[in-house]
C-alpha cells in the first residue's frame, strides 16, 4: 500500500472539478425533491392519492418500486431511491476505471510503479476516493432533509442508502478492471452488469418477486426503507458485498501483469489477417459489442416479461385515466410502460456508444495511433473506422433490445424494435458531441463527454419532477424523441431527422478538426 496517500492526492487534484460538482448536485437533489413534494402534496390525503396512483402504475413500479409509506420522507425516498442509486453507480464505475485500468492502458501506472509505489496502492487509492465521495454526498444530503422537518435518523439512513449503490459498483468496477487489458471493455462490462442488476430489481418490484430484489444493489438501496421502518441492518449486506468484491479484486490484481488482464488476449495468427483500418477497428470493438449485445438482449427480454399481462393486472379507472392522458385515447398500459422504460434504457446504450466513440482518443493517447498512421493510412480513414462502430453499435443494441422485449411480450419484435430505434438519433447526437471533443479538446474529451452525459441524465430526472423549466429540459436530445408507440411513426420524422442532422454536423466537425491538429499523447 506504499504511496496510497500520494495517489489519493493526485486523484483529487485531477478530479478537482468533477468530484465537487457531482457531490454538490447529488447532495442538493434530495432537498429539491423533498421541497417540491411538500409543495405539491400539502396534506396526507393528497399524498395517499399520489402513492395509490404510483402503486397502480407498472412503469413506476419497474423504475422505482413500491411506495413503502406515503409520508413526505417516504415519497422523497421513493422518488430518488433507484434514480439516485443509478447515477451514483454510473459515476462510480467511470471514476474507478479512469484511475485504475485507464492508467495502466496509457502506461502511466508503469511509470508510477518504477517509483516508491506499492502493488495495491493505485487500486486502494481509487477505491478510497470513490467510496469516500459517495459517503460524503450521502451525508451532505442530511441537513437539507432535516431542514424539511424529516427525522434525523431516517435522513442519515437515506443518505447512506443512496451512497450504497455507488459503493457496490465501485467494487464491481474494481473487479472488471482486473479482467481485461482495455479500459473501454472493463467499463462496458461494469455498465452491462449495472443494467442487468437494475433490470433484476425492476422485475422484482413490478412482478412482485420480492426475493429477486436481494440480488441487486439497487434493491438493497430501497430495502433499507428509510422513513418507513428504517432497516439499518440491510447496510450490513452492502458492506459484506463490497468487502468481498474488493478482496477478490485485490487478489486478482496480484495474478496478472501490469497493463495486462486476467483474461489474456488471444494469440494472433502467424501471418497478419487484419485488412486495413476498418479491420483493426473491428478487432478492437468486437468484444465490447458482442458482450453488450448479449447483455441488452437479456435486458430487453426482462422488460418484455415485466410487461406481459400488464393490461389485465392493473386495469383500474385511475390508471386508465393516466394512460389516456399520456398516450391519448386507446393507448394501452404496455405501450406506456415500454415508452417509459426504453427512454431510460436508451441512455444506457448511450454509455456504451460513448466508450466506442472515445476509443480513437484512447488509441491516440496510448501512442498506437501514431504507429498506425505511419503506415499508408490517412487520419480521416482511421477516425471513421472507429466512428462507424460508434454509430452502428448502438443501432444494433437498440434493435436487439427492442426485438427481445417485443418477443417476450407478445411476439411483436419488429414493432417494439422500431419504436426503440427511434432513440438512435439522440444516441448519435452524443456520439457526435464526443467526436467533436476528440477533434478540438483531445485531452479533456473523455472527462467532458462523460460529465455532459451525466448532466443530461440529471436534467431528465429533474425535468420529470418539474424542477427545471422547458428551456433547460430541451438541452437533452432524448426529450426530442417522439413516443412512436403512442403517437405513431409519422410524428417521428421531423424531430428524428433534425437530431440526425445535428449528430452528422458534430461528427463531421470532429473528424475535420482531428485531421488538422497534431497528435496529442497521454499526459
Amino acid at each position: 500500500m506504499t504511496g496510497t496517500w500520494t495517489l489519493i492526492r493526485l486523484i483529487l487534484r485531477r478530479d478537482r472539478v468533477l468530484l465537487p460538482v457531482w457531490i454538490a448536485i447529488s447532495a442538493l437533489l434530495p432537498l429539491s425533491v423533498a421541497s417540491a413534494t411538500a409543495a405539491l402534496y400539502t396534506d396526507q390525503a393528497a399524498r395517499d392519492a399520489f402513492a395509490a396512483a404510483s402503486m397502480s402504475n407498472p412503469a413506476q413500479l419497474a423504475m422505482r418500486g413500491p411506495v413503502y409509506e406515503a409520508s413526505l420522507g417516504g415519497l422523497t425516498a421513493w422518488t430518488l431511491g433507484s434514480s439516485g442509486a443509478l447515477i451514483g453507480a454510473l459515476v462510480s464505475v467511470l471514476l474507478v476505471i479512469r484511475h485504475t485500468r485507464a492508467e495502466e492502458e496509457t502506461g502511466r501506472r508503469e511509470l508510477l510503479a518504477s517509483g516508491v509505489v506499492g502493488r495495491h496502492a493505485p487500486l486502494a487509492a481509487a477505491l478510497t476516493v470513490v467510496l469516500a465521495a459517495n459517503l460524503l454526498l450521502g451525508l451532505l444530503s442530511v441537513p437539507g432533509l432535516v431542514g424539511q422537518g424529516l427525522p434525523v435518523g431516517s435522513s442519515v439512513l437515506f443518505g447512506l442508502s443512496t451512497a450504497s449503490a455507488g459503493w457496490a459498483f465501485a467494487a464491481v468496477a474494481a473487479l472488471t478492471a482486473q479482467l481485461t487489458a482495455a479500459s473501454g471493455t472493463a467499463r462496458g462490462l461494469a455498465v452491462a452488469v449495472g443494467g442487468l442488476l437494475f433490470a433484476v430489481r425492476s422485475v422484482a418490484d413490478s412482478e412482485g418477486v420480492a426475493w429477486l430484489a436481494w440480488l441487486s444493489p439497487f434493491g438493497w438501496a430501497r430495502l433499507t426503507r428509510p422513513y418507513a421502518g428504517d432497516r439499518w441492518w440491510v447496510l450490513a449486506v452492502v458492506v459484506v458485498a463490497v468487502a468481498v468484491l474488493t478482496a477478490v479484486a485485490f487478489a486478482l490484481s496480484t495474478r496478472r501483469d501490469v497493463a495486462g488482464g486476467l483474461l489474456p488476449a488471444r494469440r494472433g495468427p502467424a501471418t497478419g489477417t487484419i485488412r486495413g483500418a476498418y479491420g483493426l477497428a473491428w478487432r478492437l470493438h468486437r468484444s465490447a459489442l458482442v458482450g453488450s449485445g448479449i447483455g441488452f438482449c437479456l435486458l430487453g427480454a426482462l422488460v418484455g416479461v415485466a410487461a406481459h399481462g400488464m393490461d389485465a393486472q392493473v386495469d383500474t379507472p385511475q390508471f386508465r385515466e393516466l394512460v389516456a392522458t399520456i398516450g391519448g385515447p386507446g393507448a394501452s398500459i404496455s405501450e406506456v410502460f415500454f415508452t417509459f422504460v426504453m427512454y431510460v434504457l436508451s441512455q444506457l446504450v448511450t454509455a456504451v456508444a460513448l466508450v466506442s466513440a472515445l476509443r480513437a482518443r484512447s488509441e491516440e493517447a496510448a501512442g498506437r495511433a501514431e504507429l498506425l498512421l505511419a503506415a499508408p493510412v490517412g487520419r480521416v480513414r482511421w477516425a471513421l473506422s472507429h466512428l462507424v462502430f460508434a454509430l452502428a453499435g448502438p443501432a444494433l443494441l437498440l434493435a436487439v433490445m427492442g426485438a427481445a422485449a417485443g418477443l417476450a411480450y407478445d411476439g411483436g419484435a419488429l414493432r417494439v424494435a422500431g419504436a426503440t430505434l427511434a432513440y438512435l438519433p439522440a444516441v448519435w447526437t452524443m456520439v457526435g458531441f464526443a467526436t467533436l471533443l476528440v477533434g478540438v479538446l483531445p485531452r479533456q474529451a473523455a472527462a467532458v463527454s462523460w460529465s455532459v452525459f451525466g448532466l443530461i441524465m440529471l436534467v431528465d430526472l429533474l425535468a420529470e419532477f418539474k424542477l427545471v423549466d422547458g428551456s433547460v429540459r430541451d438541452l437533452s436530445p432524448f426529450v426530442h424523441v417522439p413516443a412512436t408507440l403512442l403517437e405513431g411513426a409519422s410524428a417521428a420524422v421531423v424531430p428524428l431527422l433534425g437530431l440526425t442532422a445535428v449528430a452528422g454536423v458534430l461528427a463531421a466537425g470532429g473528424v475535420a478538426l482531428l485531421r488538422r491538429r497534431d497528435l496529442v499523447p497521454s499526459g
